[in-house]
């Protein structure tokens, strides 16, 4: 399935309604499952699926064309837009113009953040961020997240907030 890149917040929004959930209702297992299996699932249009381009460079070795058009990023910190500080853990999905002729085409970001309240060991954990590769290496990606200090930490605190937003970059 594909959807526009301008209303990926909406497609994301419809994608949970389908699993039952919702911003309000995300616990940070089922909505990094549920971001990833968008990501798996939905590709934007107007680029080429990274599932689809697969072409060889010789030795045998794959290349998946304009997977950089469609990647995502977990990354984490403690910030204070204004009303105190927390400590965030995003996941984020940015859709990059692939076509030479896009160039007045926006790049999109799909934020899901989950906030939390500081505290030491939340600190501790500093500031960081891993980019995925390709489409074919969201698993690697997924168990990398799931694996990390920072999901494994964040599961043991309560999220303070749940957003889910779209930004033109």
């Amino acid at each position: 399935m594909m959807f526009d890149p301008r209303d990926a917040r909406q497609e994301f929004e419809k994608f949970l309604s389908g699993r039952n959930l919702n911003e309000r209702n995300l616990n940070l297992a089922n909505g990094c499952e549920a971001f990833f299996d968008f990501y798996r699932d939905l590709r934007p249009r107007g680029r080429v699926p990274s599932s689809v381009g697969v072409i060889s460079l010789g030795q045998g070795r794959p290349f998946e064309q304009h997977w950089e058009a469609d990647r995502l990023l977990i990354q984490w910190s403690i910030f204070d837009w204004g009303a105190g500080e927390k400590f965030c853990f995003n996941l984020t999905r940015i859709l990059i113009p692939a076509d030479d002729d896009a160039e007045d085409e926006p790049t999109w970001m799909l934020y899901l953040t989950f906030e939390f309240e500081p505290n030491h060991e939340l600190r501790a954990l500093g500031i960081g961020d891993k980019s995925a590769g390709p489409l074919s290496g969201l698993p690697d990606f997924r168990a990398y997240v799931y694996r990390s200090p920072v999901f494994t930490t964040c599961t043991k605190h309560q999220i303070h907030r749940t957003t889910v937003r779209q930004f033109e970059a």
